[in-house]
């Protein structure tokens, strides 16, 4: 037991010393940490020629350096992992077997990848907002160029209108470098690591293409993307649709367990008695 009690005496110093942190970033996943993992960031500064980042957590924070996304991706795994090493505490604590005292030490190891699973999670919702609000704006370029604008005109004169966010504010800063006549392959390129969605980086792909090939082809070349683009959505709200409808089984069906059980146990104790 004394395991136990130095174990969230560390906890509490932990929380302290996360109070007393001036790094400053605003989290958006796995919040539940937040109010701990600032304490491992010295630590995390050691690992940074060590570790990588998932290019998803760059369209999560576009407005943070890599080096400040990477000092808090290593810090909230390392904070995870020491929270949950309560379990091995307690197995050694109350003296369990070998069997439980792995099993605590693996759940440790595996506990980690609730961070990736959490930014999954705010990547997959992100994304979903940014392909809605991209799917209009792709139609708009298309008929821009259908009605015989050049690449230069359409974007130029495409007004944005969408809701704030990352994808108006990246396309701003496309139509501006266009404007200012610098390179588009660059501009598109930027765009495309700005914007880690795979639709994205297709459309970056078939404008360089355009603009090195004199537009040759786009027409339909776009016309036929922003089709595919718009299939997709609706593949995507139907797959949305048949996910809730089973999470809505799945809950009843946990509902009527509970209740079977609650009807079965009084009978079940008689027959023991």
């Amino acid at each position: 037991m004394i395991l136990v009690f130095v174990y969230i005496a560390l906890i509490l110093c932990i929380y302290i010393f996360s109070k007393k942190s001036l790094f400053e970033f605003s989290l958006k996943h796995s919040k539940y940490l937040k109010h701990f993992y600032k304490a491992f960031i010295p630590l995390s500064k050691n690992f940074l020629k060590y570790a990588s980042v998932d290019n998803k957590m760059f369209l999560i924070y576009p407005e943070k350096s890599v080096i400040d996304i990477t000092i808090v991706h290593i810090s909230m795994k390392i904070c995870m992992f020491f929270i949950m090493l309560f379990l091995p505490m307690v197995a050694f604590a109350v003296n369990a077997s070998t069997y439980l005292k792995v099993i605590s030490f693996v759940m440790c190891i595996m506990s980690v990848k609730c961070i990736d699973l959490d930014i999954k999670s705010e990547y997959e919702l992100l994304k979903e907002k940014i392909l809605s609000d991209f799917s209009i704006y792709l139609t708009n370029i298309t008929l821009y160029i259908g009605s015989g604008m050049t690449l230069y005109q359409a974007f130029v004169q495409q007004d944005i209108n969408m809701p704030e966010g990352i994808l108006k504010d990246q396309m701003k800063k496309l139509i501006k470098s266009i404007e200012l006549r610098s390179s588009p392959e660059d501009a598109f390129l930027s765009l495309s690591i700005a914007l880690p969605i795979t639709q994205i980086n297709s459309f970056c792909s078939i404008m360089i293409s355009g603009f090195k090939n004199t537009e040759s082809g786009l027409k339909d070349t776009l016309k036929a993307y922003t089709s595919s683009i718009w299939t997709e959505k609706k593949n995507r709200a139907k797959i949305r649709a048949e996910q809730a409808g089973a999470k809505a089984v799945f809950a009843l069906a946990i509902g009527l367990v509970g209740i079977l059980l609650i009807l079965i146990a009084p009978a079940m104790l008689m027959l023991n008695s």
